[in-house]
């Protein structure tokens, strides 16, 4: 399997922009989509849920039939244990979560829970007919044991109990229809205590999205963080260390970036590894190219190794920028699998001549110059997330006052000052390396675009932060930051027109603009 995935949790495709990126994804060798479609469908079984945007069953089904006719295959992904706040917003689904105030997971234990579930999934294996796979979700369950019914619950039992023997009552509605179960893998690997309870009818999708070979570390679930050797506790030694260290631990033996995957595969499932060319730590404007080019190649090639199921790239839509800017990670993963032997630096040089006709690094220089995240730039900083509520009005006012509090506006100051400084500098190398391509102009454009939108981005952090620490501001030179960032906004409008359905193009550049100007509207 080589699959690419589909989120609509945050963008809503237009209906031509997914056929024209289904039509290049078949040609450079996927087979496999994953849908994860959440609001985006006319569903009966959750009504309220459904965006007004939403495609009818028809209108998604001729999306499925173009899969079908590309030789890929559809696999739904419809989370049934969190990320659900498309549904938990709505009073009446709040009965079914973990805890009365949070709207981000389900309870495991609400005894009509899994009725609802179920007849959701049908309606999903209605829609895309004769499917052979299934993914449920069921990853970071945050609040699992939280309500007062499940914390008895697990007093008697235990954590991996209560997951393994819900996901096991989801999974099992499926596997009674001859559909493989696909479930995260981050939860079990977490709580792996009773592993041994779940069908290995199940396949798990190893998900990891800033590992790879090289650094000497490795990811720990239980501690939800990144371990050299000496950092590795003596439980997760206990469970894992074979794993680990297959061929010992003796003194200069680096861990097994991919242990995880050994692990599942150990146990008799099936594991597919999951990399990302969008996903936590990215800007909203441009993704850290190599990062993801690192997490992308040696997840590509370890899960086209024999007795794994393939590999999975997955692109998290809450980041905003769109697939043109993650075009070089998705071609990438099918290269990597038909090209073993060839490195990154191999790939960059084709894709040059492919995409521009000519191989000055310039182009990926700039990208790296870019990946680089300040503040105001990213999801954490600017107040919006999945829920698709509107960003508070005092949103960055109360960022700017933590950083006050915890003495931090120096450091980003001058954090921000130097981004300033190696954004302009992209933007040149792009400029220049524009002047000398064959082809490819309207690639280039768009990250001049990106390049252009961190630069205001980046003068409006120092800007605002100066004004935090009441240095005088110059008040023609927030007009003029002012102006720029509006010109953008109407520029990135278009860009984006194509591509997201009207409503949530509006949310979207609400998201991205508005509280930055709100912000700096109050500094002239």
């Amino acid at each position: 399997m080589l699959g690419f995935h589909i989120d609509m949790n945050f963008a809503q495709f237009t209906k031509g922009y997914l056929e024209k990126w289904l039509t290049k994804l078949s040609q450079l060798g996927y087979d496999t989509i994953f849908w994860e479609l959440e609001d985006n469908v006319k569903w009966q079984t959750c009504p309220e849920c459904v965006s007004p945007e939403a495609f009818t069953k028809d209108e998604f089904r001729e999306i499925l039939n173009l899969c079908k006719s590309l030789k890929m295959e559809s696999i739904p992904v419809f989370q049934t244990l969190g990320h659900c706040e498309y549904v938990l917003k709505h009073d009446k689904y709040k009965h079914l979560a973990e805890l009365p105030d949070k709207i981000d997971q389900y309870c495991p234990l609400h005894p009509q829970l899994p009725y609802f579930i179920k007849q959701w999934i049908d309606e999903y294996i209605e829609l895309f007919e004769s499917i052979r796979k299934f993914h449920i979700g069921a990853d970071e369950a945050f609040l699992l044991g939280e309500c007062p019914k499940c914390q008895e619950f697990i007093e008697k039992n235990s954590l991996s109990d209560l997951y393994v023997r819900y996901v096991s009552e989801i999974s099992g509605h499926l596997i009674r229809q001859n559909i493989q179960p696909i479930i995260w893998a981050d939860m079990i690997l977490k709580h792996p205590d009773e592993i041994g309870k779940l069908s290995t009818q199940i396949m798990f999708a190893d998900w990891r999205y800033n590992i790879y070979r090289g650094n000497g570390k490795v990811w720990v679930w239980s501690r939800n963080q990144l371990c050299d050797r000496e950092q590795l506790d003596e439980e997760t030694l206990k469970v894992y260390g074979n794993f680990l260290f297959p061929e010992g631990d003796e003194p200069g033996r680096e861990p097994e970036t991919f242990y995880t995957s050994d692990f599942l595969k150990s146990h008799g499932f099936e594991t597919v590894l999951c990399s990302s060319s969008s996903a936590f730590g990215d800007s909203i404007f441009v993704p850290r190219t190599y990062l993801h080019f690192r997490n992308i190649y040696d997840m590509a090639k370890k899960g086209s190794e024999k007795g794994f199921a393939g590999s999975v790239l997955t692109s998290w839509t809450v980041r905003l920028f769109p697939w043109e800017l993650q075009e070089p990670c998705i071609e990438l993963a099918p290269f990597t699998i038909n090209n073993r032997s060839m490195s990154i630096e191999d790939f960059q040089k084709i894709y040059l001549q492919k995409h521009f006709g000519i191989t000055d690094k310039a182009f990926f220089n700039a990208c790296g110059l870019l990946s680089k995240t300040g503040l105001f730039m990213c999801v954490l900083t600017l107040g919006f997330y999945k829920e698709i509520k509107p960003v508070p009005d005092d949103f960055i006012e109360n960022i700017l006052q933590k950083l006050a509090k915890d003495k931090q506006l120096e450091l980003e100051l001058e954090k921000n000052q130097k981004l300033l400084c190696e954004y302009k500098q992209a933007l040149k190398l792009l400029e220049q390396f524009d002047s000398k391509a064959k082809y490819g102009h309207e690639e280039i454009s768009t990250w001049q675009l990106a390049a252009r939108n961190l630069i205001n981005r980046a003068k409006s952090s120092v800007c605002l932060l100066k004004a935090s620490l009441k240095q005088n501001s110059d008040k023609q030179e927030v007009a003029a930051i002012l102006q720029q960032l509006n010109k953008l906004k109407t520029e990135t409008m278009k860009l984006y027109e194509p591509i997201i359905k009207p409503m949530r193009l509006n949310y979207v550049m609400h998201c991205i603009y508005d509280s930055v100007e709100n912000a700096l509207q109050k500094n002239i």
